[in-house]
């Protein structure tokens, strides 16, 4: 003896042929959409995915077995269903499942007193276990509500089912890699997350190599990336909020802040800037970074970057925003300032009076390759009774027999170095190792040789351009600095060079984003900041977190 189940009914249904064509037509043919028909539940169904960025076996242990096993112990029940007994059925636990389902009715069911678990009469079981435990048990018709929480409970998946209320959706959930799920008379579309593709394994930043301290670097995947920074810390106050920006790449972003010492109102600005990206896609968090920086034509960074987690987490401390893009290695960072690129990681895990002599030579060494070739040019030009009497004569002496002036002489060399430099960078690493050699020696000694430059020239550019690797985060802006003040050098003199000085610190004086002045800590004057500037202080003496960076909580240590 048993009861119907009555089900509601209030949703549109999908219907799996007109759903299964617009399938087809949405991925407009690809060849690496696959579409496999199945069934589930006893119902038509497809499951679609893009080959090579899902696991395969686990799409058909995990989905496809039990969805099939289910359906086929329906339809030997269905052929018992009014036999006095069961044997030998297979079971899965799905009554359990319907009756935490709030979409259905249970007001009718199959008794333990009728029937058990072994097809036997039982009338001591109590009313709590009267439910077989197997699907089979249940009349499932055209009007049986499935729910993620009725898949949730069949599927061998560990991410919870998402639901789609429509069929974009799910198609744009299809295209990140997901699984798209749908099935004949469901109320929804349903995405599973399988997704399984290579990625580059975590190694040491090319750019960021230490000698203490952590080695690990991001890599292009964001789950990865935001799985090393939350193994730094294990508090549920670090936050990832996502979004999803570009038309047609539909790349994932991370914002990263720990809640209680970021700045609410930075926060909210930031994605605020990032949810008005209206572009065709994002392929980097570059091009991120030219979206939400405040002065946007600067010629100077304004945002932080790092390839390594240990970076990050410290800035985060700070009170800092971290934006995290999928297909990325390089995370950056908010609010910015000037002087954050004069630090290190290592700075951080040595001596602190090691620390601060490193980094006032990175100050000195961008000093240096900015305004060395242009004061030695303004010298050269304008004011040659300024260098001492034997220097003088040195120079004098290599001038001889050069055609060039000493303005388009310098140019000219600091042109060919920055050639060199692009092709060492482009081609094979072992091809430009060579070629920087060869480029350096051969080039620089046969055109001395040959009388088209002068020694004195060449010696200055290779300290202006070893100076400037010092700092290389720098290096865009520095190499067309140094070229600007050359010519600037060369046109007014000393006094020329000196103008250009100061207008470029006024400009970068006047440089603010979120809040944060560029000059921070020198412009405007913060004494406590000092402490982590171009000096750093004992780590221990630190017991505020900088005046410059917006923070809720200025506290860090007691």
């Amino acid at each position: 003896m048993y009861k119907k189940i009555h089900f509601s009914n209030n949703l549109i249904m999908i219907n799996y042929i007109e759903y299964r064509e617009k399938l087809a037509v949405a991925f407009k043919g690809s060849k690496d959409i696959m579409a496999l028909d199945t069934t589930a539940l006893g119902r038509a169904a497809v499951l679609c995915y893009i080959d090579g960025m899902t696991d395969k076996e686990l799409i058909d242990r995990n989905v496809i077995e039990p969805l099939k096993k289910c359906d086929i112990n329906f339809a030997l029940r269905q052929s018992e269903r009014f036999n006095s007994t069961i044997k030998n059925i297979d079971c899965i636990d799905i009554t359990s499942i319907m009756q935490d389902d709030n979409n259905c009715n249970l007001t009718n069911y199959y008794d333990s007193t009728d029937i058990n678990s072994n097809g036997e009469q039982n009338e001591n079981d109590s009313k709590g276990n009267c439910l077989i435990r197997e699907q089979n048990c249940v009349e499932i018709n055209e009007t049986r509500a499935i729910t993620a929480d009725l898949l949730n409970k069949i599927i061998y998946i560990s991410d919870p089912i998402i639901v789609c209320e429509s069929f974009e959706e799910m198609i744009n959930r299809i295209a990140s890699g997901d699984i798209g799920l749908m099935i004949d008379g469901a109320e929804s579309f349903f995405v599973l997350s399988l997704r399984d593709y290579k990625i580059r394994g975590i190694t040491e930043p090319p750019v960021s190599t230490v000698l203490r301290g952590p080695r690990e670097g991001f890599v292009e995947d964001m789950k990865v990336n935001m799985t090393m920074l939350r193994r730094r810390f294990r508090t549920p106050d670090l936050v990832f909020d996502l979004m999803q920006i570009g038309k047609y790449s539909g790349t994932q972003i991370a914002i990263a802040y720990i809640d209680g010492v970021a700045d609410n109102g930075v926060v909210e600005k930031i994605k605020s800037r990032i949810s008005e990206i209206n572009c065709d896609g994002i392929i980097d968090s570059s091009y991120i970074a030219r979206y939400i920086e405040d002065n946007k034509h600067s010629l100077f960074n304004q945002v932080g970057t790092a390839e390594k987690p240990d970076i990050i987490a410290g800035k985060l401390l700070e009170g800092r925003v971290a934006i995290i893009c999928d297909g990325s290695p390089t995370v950056i960072t908010l609010p910015f300032v000037l002087f954050e690129h004069f630090q290190a990681s290592e700075d951080y895990y040595t001596k602190s009076y090691r620390a601060s002599a490193t980094r006032i030579l990175r100050v000195i060494a961008m000093i240096i390759a900015i305004s060395l070739p242009a004061a030695y040019v303004a010298l050269q030009e304008f004011q040659y009774h300024m260098f001492p009497l034997k220097l003088l004569v040195v120079i004098m002496n290599s001038l001889q027999g050069v055609p060039l002036t000493p303005t388009i002489e310098m140019i000219v060399l600091l042109l060919v170095f920055e050639i060199l430099n692009e092709a060492s960078v482009r081609m094979p690493r072992y091809v430009g190792t060579a070629l920087s050699i060869v480029g350096a020696i051969v080039l620089g000694e046969s055109a001395v040789s040959a009388g088209l430059l002068s020694v004195p020239t060449l010696l200055v550019t290779a300290m202006s351009t070893i100076g400037l690797y010092c700092v290389p985060d720098e290096v865009d802006a520095g190499s067309i600095l140094r070229i600007l003040f050359v010519a600037v050098a060369g046109v007014l003199g000393i006094f020329g060079l000196i103008l250009a000085v100061f207008a470029l610190f006024g400009y970068m004086v006047g440089l603010r984003n979120y809040g944060t002045s560029y000059m921070a800590p020198f412009a405007p004057m913060l004494p406590l900041d000092m402490q982590d500037g171009v000096t750093k202080k004992n780590l221990i003496d630190m017991k505020k977190r900088p005046f410059s960076i917006p923070t809720i909580n200025r506290v860090r240590a007691k």
